[in-house]
């Protein structure tokens, strides 16, 4: 399949502040392709090189190795503004001496557009990022929300080829955080603009993405569909940054076509189901993760797993807990406790594993 977007073997080397003959490859041969009118989000935690990565595309890096491509045209030696690329900064970067308006307007009179023209993109792209009336304030005058819609329509008034996001919502508080996922989504879906989002929350990239990048140490980790990503981690690290797990020893007894039987090291057998492509052998000692909103309490004797609950937590619409077991400490999320009894502190619990829940991973 053709892509939109080609990042091919990229490397990008930077000399260590402490150390003149040190070099730090913060980008170290990564390759991916973007689909045209797809979001994909680059998720990591911070200095695994997905910054860097977006700016390299963007042109405010250089490339050490490898090359970029964007509509099949190499774009290594373009500057930022030659690229047919928007670039929203975490910050903003938004002019403090120039209304909303002009903020929006500015990349359109560098092009030399004419003045009615200018008028009618800023007004469209005001109105579809809901600033309508707020044209002639300031940034200061504005909410960090607004000013993050004036940030993107900055961006999209330019109708670039390729959208990239740089933590556009990190700036904003968790409620009108969720708030602009719900919009980001619903724009760039609507607008069909190619997007390279980098984000080292999960949830964001979760909700926002097509597909999702998870990056290490500048090397790429796992690509695939959100649903993918967190149903068959490729490594422990994975499963522990997408989401929340629980990791015990196991060994695999039996393969299947896409599935296997695991015994615990507490002598339970299990099933789970394997991705298309593994290389899981009959024998191999793995870990095993469960997600705590698949496992539920049950009777010890039809138990995968008994314990003394530890810690209690209980909100209303969901209610956690820890639970101490030979295996160390699980934690289970119940998400309607409303309809259940729920286990009190220092009582023994069996635990159930849901086969959707479990998967498997190399112990490395």
């Amino acid at each position: 399949m053709a892509y939109y977007v080609e990042v091919k073997n990229l490397v990008k080397l930077f000399r260590s502040h402490d150390s003149r003959s040190s070099v730090v490859r913060a980008v170290d041969g990564v390759s991916f392709g973007v689909r045209e009118g797809e979001l994909v989000t680059l998720l990591g935690p911070s200095g695994c090189g997905k910054t860097t990565t977006l700016r390299l595309i963007g042109g405010f890096e250089i490339p050490t190795e490898g090359d970029i491509l964007i509509d099949g045209v190499r774009v290594n030696d373009q500057p930022p503004n030659a690229r047919p690329t928007s670039m929203v900064f975490q910050s903003y970067a938004l002019f403090p001496h120039m209304t909303v308006f002009e903020n929006i307007a500015y990349g359109l009179k560098n092009k030399r557009l004419p003045q009615d023209e200018i008028k009618k993109k800023v007004f469209e792209v005001l109105e579809m990022v809901g600033l309508q009336g707020l044209e002639r304030r300031y940034p200061g005058q504005l909410s960090g929300g607004q000013q993050q819609r004036v940030a993107l329509a900055r961006a999209i008034v330019m109708e670039p080829k390729v959208l990239l996001l740089d933590e556009p919502l990190s700036n904003l508080d968790a409620k009108l955080r969720e708030q602009m996922r719900v919009e980001l989504k619903k724009l760039q879906t609507r607008l069909k603009i190619t997007s390279i989002y980098v984000t080292h929350d999960q949830l964001e990239a979760m909700t926002l993405s097509d597909r999702v990048i998870v990056m290490k140490e500048g090397k790429i980790v796992q690509m695939d569909s959100p649903e993918r990503v967190y149903r068959f981690p490729a490594n422990r690290f994975v499963a522990g940054f997408i989401g929340k797990a629980n990791f015990l020893n196991g060994k695999i007894e039996r393969l299947e076509e896409s599935a296997c039987e695991l015994r615990l090291v507490n002598g339970t057998s299990l099933k789970a189901d394997l991705p298309d492509k593994h290389d899981f052998t009959t024998g191999e000692e793995v870990l095993v993760v469960v997600r705590p909103e698949g496992i539920t309490f049950c009777d010890t004797d039809k138990a995968h797993v008994s314990g003394r609950v530890v810690s209690r937590i209980y909100t209303g619409s969901a209610a956690s807990f820890e639970v101490e077991t030979d295996q160390g400490v699980l934690t289970v999320e119940i998400s309607n406790p409303l309809s259940l009894r729920l286990p009190s502190i220092n009582e023994t619990v069996g635990l159930c594993f849901s086969r959707t829940a479990v998967s498997v991973v190399k112990t490395e």
